[in-house]
């Protein structure tokens, strides 16, 4: 999948592709650098694009255009609506539209899939790297003993982003596996990060993780062991299949090594979630599902008020503030209340600020990428390793999305841009001709 567009300036180029690179390895670490690194890359992008042509890719550039547009018009609509909110309402467009800049991603990864691999390595570097910083005996004493930790980063947020990276481990396990060279090396570098990620996971005892994660891992092993192809030069390797197995065995263990862990952050909330029927919604919450109670209440209201259009793109904690009630506060790292500025679920938070003509235009964009993803593996223009990867990490990002809410934060932009473009180029360029490299190292 090598790019085919000409570029005139090589060092431009060069100026491009090291941004690019930077971008991957501090989208999770450094958000000064991650920023500056996103904004080089659409500066040269939007500059670059008009003389060197951006490929054919209606099927993306469609949903993307009109999810944009609508963004806009619901914005002009809700400030003139409420005029003294209009500055809320531009701060809600400012983080939303930032969402979609992967397209500038995309075209500086040209399709090419070595360069995909490679700057997916990068970016797991940078996540470890991360991890490396923040943790300390202390740190891992106190996460054995049952507190929960996300490392440098929100607990739940960091479930995402070291299962997408689980993923990656597994889905490119042949490329461990079949190394030419240093074949020890890369079967041990594979174990390690598998076993690294996969404690680390636990160690957020996010049950949203958990859950999605686990449907995940179902999905991804059905759609291995069932996928059939005719395609005699692109079978699925055996190594593949072995890789999920020991990857299952690995996730067996670590849950029952993690089991007192898992007991106690299920069964520490298990009474209000067994009488949620009964919940009195006038009383404050006392646990994160008492919370979801509540914050999800609020928004089913909000969106049966405005069910098409939706409130506008303010920040949930604005309506959550003007609602007044008590019951949407939680106490803070030092005890004082205050309220919440989010609803626990990117769908409902999608809902309730853009309506349903916005959730189907996002979903839209979605169901694109899927359908994007799998034209291109059928044409043989991504590697069956990429097109498990795009197609797990679409999954779980879905399935994490239903239990909480961090697209406005920057650490969940950078990986959402990083990501979705990496995922995105693949199917952008898929007209051209396949590389031919040996994906092994």
């Amino acid at each position: 999948m090598n790019r085919r567009l000409s570029h005139p300036s090589p060092l431009l180029e060069t100026i491009g592709v090291a941004a690019l690179y930077t971008f991957a390895f501090t989208a999770l670490l450094s958000t000064t650098t991650a920023t500056a690194a996103l904004w080089i890359l659409v500066g040269l992008f939007l500059f670059k694009v008009p003389k060197a042509g951006f490929p054919a890719a209606q099927w993306l550039l469609w949903p993307w255009a009109a999810l944009l547009g609508y963004l806009i018009l619901r914005t002009i609509a809700a400030s003139l609506d409420r005029p003294e909110w209009a500055a809320y309402h531009l701060d809600g467009l400012w983080g939303w539209a930032r969402l979609l800049l992967f397209p500038a991603v995309a075209w500086w990864c040209g399709g090419d899939e070595t360069r995909c691999r490679r700057l997916l390595g990068v970016a797991l570097a940078g996540l470890v790297v991360g991890m490396m910083r923040a943790v300390d005996l202390h740190t891992l004493e106190s996460a054995w003993q049952g507190m929960r930790t996300g490392f440098h980063l929100r607990i739940v947020a960091f479930g995402l982003y070291a299962g997408t990276f689980l993923w990656a481990l597994v889905c490119f396990t042949p490329e461990f596996f079949q190394a030419r060279r240093f074949k020890p090396f890369w079967i041990a570098l594979w174990s390690a990060l598998l076993l690294l990620l996969g404690q680390a996971l636990f160690f957020t005892q996010s049950r949203g993780v958990v859950l999605g994660f686990g449907a995940t891992a179902l999905i991804i092993t059905i759609v291995v062991f069932m996928t059939r192809t005719t395609d005699l030069f692109r079978p699925i390797p055996v190594s593949l299949k072995r890789g999920l197995i020991v990857f299952w065995a690995l996730l067996i263990g670590i849950t029952v090594v993690n089991r007192p862990l898992l007991e106690k952050r299920w069964n520490e909330e298990k009474d209000t979630f067994l009488h949620l029927k009964s919940f009195d919604f006038n009383q404050p919450a006392q646990d994160s599902t008492g919370y979801r109670a509540h914050l999800y209440k609020f928004a089913f209201e909000g969106i049966l008020a405005g069910p098409i259009w939706g409130a506008g793109p303010a920040s949930s904690k604005r309506f959550i503030q003007e609602s007044g009630r008590e019951t949407l506060k939680s106490p803070n790292w030092k005890g004082e209340l205050q309220w919440w500025d989010h609803l626990h679920s990117t769908q409902l938070e999608i809902l309730f600020h853009y309506g349903a003509v916005g959730a189907a235009l996002w979903l839209w964009l979605y169901v694109a990428l899927f359908f994007g993803v799998q034209r291109a593996w059928k044409q043989g223009a991504l590697s069956l390793s990429l097109w498990l990867f795009s197609l797990a990490s679409l999954i779980y990002l879905f399935l994490w999305a239903l239990f909480d809410f961090r697209s406005l934060h920057p650490d969940w932009r950078f990986f959402w841009n990083f990501l979705i473009g990496l995922i995105a180029s693949g199917p952008m360029f898929q007209s051209t001709s396949s590389s031919g490299k040996d994906p092994r190292p």
